[in-house]
């Protein structure tokens, strides 16, 4: 109610009538053509024949004249916010294009031009003009309403109480309130409707008959009507799996291929005509394709809305399943409802697993339901899980690994998500391939995103810390720590925490480049002394100019395993500890070294295969002066 004086509003009002010029001002350039001597007329004055022709003329100077302006700037008087789709007016293609495209609203559509909607895909001269002539006569419609002097608001709440009816019988809710909540999914005019009806007090309203007949029985009876070639030809062309083809169709029928495809086109004709009339069926579609959004379960769908879920008598089919075959803007495929086609979905969920997913490829299931925009209530982590596996990632502790092409990279996603250090065996323990753990530790130990913490475990670098190298180098971080002694007590219990055993710490404490004295370990002085002199040796001879070590061929040694020399040989080869050489050979380089407790000998495996010796033999390892190495058999 206006508090001020209506009297010189009222006069104002009527002194300025809106004209064609107020719906599209740049009309006013046309003034001069006796052809446009109607643009200075009131819209609401014209007939429904001639109101809809001068629309038609605005559309197609739209699209002709200012194709690179916007349809906001082109109509300003365009209502916001009002959605255009279910429309009975549009054309078919412009009606499944605003879909596509999620132009539902006006709002959506303002910025967009004509030449942009011609360029779409799927949208001719044709459909651009219905669709601009509708956006046209919108505009006449907003301005009709605003100079309404008296608004029956009676008639506006039944109005909406009626929207909100239809819909909630096109899509399956017959007995929910009229004022309970609706959906986000729901159109943008039943959201417009619920808003004005917010002050409403009563719980019912009786809607027009014509939408008792469920949109299932209503396409059946459509399918009905259809003759009986052309109802068979869609059905198998659309719906049957594998689809017909059209020589077999044309064989069966006695006609030809091209008689066939117009079978075809005549039935899809006919029922696109039927979609587009139907106004709950129009409200079922548009509610499918918002809850769809990108992309959700069939049954989630289905649930929502059971009407979908409904059979066609005349197809044998779920609604929905007749509904795709009609060419709607989603797919349906193993389980999966997707909008506009699956593969847009894989492509878009691909995207955001890329975009999401931290350093080591991982982020979590429920972060993928955002390639929708549109949440559901009570949605969970179980279709985000099945939809990555679809996808072909693996799906580890409700994570998606996008990373796993690798074992490093697999284990290092495990890792991050477990947080904490890992064994190898647990780690390929997890993987869903089989792999080796030696495999993984030669891959982790290449690669610096790993880290060894401990005897047996592994982490991540990013994580900090102190890398663990061996038995040797952490007793020497120990006395550095301490300055240079340690009981041997205090550096087990230290090195227990490192998977080290008590024996072994006692035995690399006691050894090169440390000793044990008095129960404290410090760093030894000078280089590392034989035990043994070469002479005192076991199995250990000087043979003209090369000393022989006598050995039994063991399983390791066949294997490949490296082997273990004795500390006097070392003193005879003058091999000092830290040292590491490479022997020539028959059989190629052979690598000697003393790094560990013991002095090792490299792979011997090529030479035992070349002489054909096998486990038990005993055989003289020789070395000569003159640095060369070979394996003599001992008959």
């Amino acid at each position: 109610m206006r508090t001020d004086s209506p009297e010189a509003a009222d006069a104002s009002f009527e002194d300025e009538p809106v004209t064609w010029c107020d719906v599209a001002p740049w009309l006013t350039g046309h003034g001069t053509d006796p052809e446009f001597f109607w643009i200075d007329d009131d819209p609401a004055d014209a007939s429904p024949e001639v109101l809809r022709a001068h629309c038609d003329l605005i559309a197609v100077l739209m699209l002709e004249a200012v194709p690179e302006v916007s349809i906001g700037e082109l109509l300003p008087l365009l209502p916001g916010d009002v959605d255009l789709i279910p429309d009975p007016a549009l054309p078919t293609r412009a009606a499944n294009w605003l879909l596509q495209s999620s132009m539902f609203t006006t709002d959506r559509i303002r910025p967009v031009t004509t030449a942009e909607i011609l360029k779409s895909r799927g949208m001719g001269t044709g459909s651009v003009i219905g669709l601009l002539s509708r956006l046209v006569e919108l505009s006449t419609d907003q301005l009709a309403r605003d100079t309404d002097l008296g608004p029956d608001v009676v008639d506006e709440l039944l109005d909406d109480l009626e929207i909100i009816a239809r819909w909630r019988r096109a899509t399956g809710g017959d007995d929910v309130s009229l004022l309970a909540p609706v959906p986000a999914y729901a159109p943008a005019a039943v959201h417009e409707a619920r808003h004005r009806l917010d002050t409403l007090t009563a719980d019912t309203l009786p809607v027009s008959e014509q939408d008792d007949q469920s949109v299932a029985a209503d396409l059946t009876a459509r399918l009905n009507e259809l003759g009986e070639r052309d109802r068979e030809v869609f059905l198998a062309r659309r719906l049957q799996e594998p689809y017909a083809r059209l020589e077999a169709l044309g064989e069966h029928y006695g006609v030809s291929r091209e008689r066939v495809r117009q079978y075809e086109a005549r039935a899809l004709t006919d029922l696109a005509e039927w979609l587009e009339n139907s106004r709950p069926a129009q409200f079922l579609l548009t509610s499918a394709v918002r809850m769809i959004d990108v992309v959700r379960p069939i049954e989630v769908l289905t649930a929502a809305l059971p009407p979908l879920a409904e059979e066609v008598g005349s197809a044998e089919r779920p609604l929905w399943q007749v509904l795709v075959g009609l060419g709607v803007p989603f797919e349906v495929a193993d389980g999966w409802a997707a909008a506009p086609t699956l593969d847009s979905a894989r492509e878009a969920s691909r995207t955001l697993v890329t975009r999401r997913a931290d350093e080591f490829g991982v982020l979590a299931v429920t972060d993928l339901a955002a390639v929708n925009q549109l949440a559901l209530d009570g949605e969970g982590p179980r279709w985000p899980a099945r939809w990555a596996a679809d996808l072909g990632y693996i799906v580890y502790h409700d994570h998606i690994l996008s990373a796993t092409a690798s074992m490093e990279d697999y284990a290092a996603a495990i890792l991050s998500i477990h947080g904490e250090p890992m064994t190898p065996e647990d780690l390929v323990g997890r993987f869903h391939v089989d792999r080796s753990e030696r495999s993984l530790v030669n891959q982790m130990a290449g690669d610096d995103r790993f880290q060894r913490v401990s005897r047996s475990h592994w982490g991540l670098r990013a994580w900090g810390g102190r890398t663990y190298e061996s038995i040797r180098a952490a007793i020497g971080d120990v006395l550095d720590e301490l300055g240079g002694t340690v009981e041997l007590d205090a550096l087990i219990d230290r090195l227990s925490a490192l998977d080290v055993k008590p024996a072994s710490v006692t035995a690399y404490a006691a050894a090169p480049p440390y000793r044990t004295q008095a129960g404290v370990v410090s760093r030894a002085e000078g280089g590392a002394a034989a035990r043994k002199t070469p002479e005192q040796t076991r199995n250990l001879f000087r043979v003209g100019d090369a000393w022989k070590l006598r050995v039994t061929v063991n399983r390791e040694h066949l294997r490949g395993s490296g082997a273990p020399l004795p500390v006097g040989l070392a003193a005879a080869l003058e091999l000092e500890y830290g040292d590491s050489r490479r022997l020539d050979s028959d059989h190629g380089d052979q690598a000697l070294s003393w790094t560990a407790l013991q002095p090792t000998l490299g792979s011997t495996r090529r030479f035992f295969s070349a002489l054909g010796i096998d486990e038990g033999a005993d055989v003289y390892f020789v070395f000569t002066d003159d640095g060369r190495f070979a394996v003599e058999p001992i008959d």
